[in-house]
């Protein structure tokens, strides 16, 4: 579903991603985990168009050029940022699901006048399908209710449903249940394994390593922008380097 390889990404002379390569298949997901500063950002921003970068991304085995969002978004890959980017003022939940639906013809002066017919259709099925999104994420009962209401927990599920409204085939996730409760980091986690069932592959960065593990069919760990382990959960947790990574000590040691 994904193939990325080779992926740089400069500042200046430093490298924060140098040389990372990951695969997706359809309905997988792969956690995507390192210290602070490794690269882990940087690399989910290369790949959804947000800064410049080299090597190769392919969705479905077509060829997407880095550094282009919206052919990135038109490619099948949606992303969530570390903080909601939710539209709040004056807005609906509903109204910003709208605002990301994929379904854009139809539009303007001529769609409204000529073809109010179909138009009408048209904006009947994107409500409807906002709609099955909301119910999807337990938002369905504050549909009409203004953004900025909402608690913390609920304006990242709206994000989620926000990147769902446009189709992906790719979502990428800049830690989802960051500043979430237990019940809330469950709820998030339910929804995203009903996920799966809509052929939707997902990169995952996240530092709650339970949730990680519940998750993720496979974990990617980078340390200084480059891949030093990946493998299953458990498999990855007692690799020397990875733990060299996390607790500062030399791999010997770890080891």
């Amino acid at each position: 579903m994904l193939t990325a390889e080779n992926v740089e990404v400069s500042f200046g002379g430093v490298r924060a991603v140098a040389g990372v390569s990951i695969n997706l298949e359809d309905e997988e997901v792969v956690g995507l985990v390192g210290p602070n500063g490794s690269g882990k950002t940087t690399f989910l921003n290369a790949l959804s168009g947000i800064v410049k970068a080299s090597g190769s991304m392919r969705i479905d085995g077509k060829l997407v050029p880095f550094g282009r969002p919206r052919q990135v978004w038109r490619a099948g890959v949606a992303r969530v940022f570390q903080a909601p980017q939710t539209f709040l003022e004056g807005l609906s939940v509903i109204d910003n699901v709208l605002l990301s639906s994929d379904q854009l013809s139809m539009r303007g002066l001529i769609g409204s006048t000529v073809g109010r017919v179909p138009m009408w259709k048209h904006e009947r099925n994107r409500w409807r399908e906002a709609m099955t999104v909301l119910e999807i994420a337990g938002l369905a009962d504050v549909a009409e209710a203004p953004a900025d209401s909402l608690t913390y927990g609920h304006q990242r599920m709206l994000e989620l449903c926000r990147a769902l409204a446009g189709n992906p085939r790719v979502l990428l996730l800049d830690e989802p249940s960051a500043g979430l409760n237990d019940a809330e980091t469950a709820e998030l986690g339910r929804l995203l394994q009903e996920l799966r069932h809509r052929r939707i592959a997902m990169l995952l960065i996240d530092h709650k390593i339970d949730f990680v593990d519940t998750l993720c069919d496979r974990v990617v760990v980078l340390d200084l922008g480059q891949v030093i382990a990946e493998g299953v959960g458990e498999q990855v947790w007692r690799d020397p380097l990875v733990m060299s990574a996390y607790l500062g000590v030399t791999a010997d040691a770890a080891d």
